[in-house]
């Protein structure tokens, strides 16, 4: 039981400094700069509990569906780009911008979607040839 728990806490560590570092690269690309390390974990852990909370609601709002995950995909968008230009400074310390913010937002979902597919195809394609090894 305390190994799986660690297990997750791992899993949950090592997806949340990923994913500070694809929102670093995503801002380096898009606002033109790159935010420290520290702040973008806080942007992640921050994005990610907004978008669950965000998810749950409308799910129950308008429940499950096309419609549901489209307006859900359209919303969640619209708060990772409120929540990186709210903690996301340029180093002046001014904000970057609600427009900014959709661009880096953008980018950093077209990374994670890359990203997600080609882990896709390597553990699909391992775990196709796991099972096809036991027959």
């Amino acid at each position: 039981m305390v190994t799986a728990i660690l297990y997750v806490v791992i899993v949950i560590a090592i997806g949340i400094a990923v994913g500070a570092g694809i929102l670093m690269l995503s801002t380096k690309l898009g606002a033109g700069f790159t935010p420290k390390f520290p702040i973008s974990v806080a942007t992640v852990i921050v994005e990610f509990i907004a978008a669950a909370v965000v998810s749950w609601i409308l799910h129950m709002v308008v429940g499950m569906g096309a419609l549901s995950s489209l307006l859900s995909l359209i919303v969640i968008f619209l708060v990772y780009a409120a929540i990186v230009n709210a903690m996301l400074k340029k180093p002046g310390g001014a904000q970057m911008g609600f427009g900014r913010a959709c661009l880096v937002t953008l980018i950093e979902i077209i990374i994670e979607i890359v990203l997600g597919v080609i882990l896709a195809f390597v553990f699909g394609a391992a775990l196709f040839g796991m099972f096809a090894g036991m027959h």
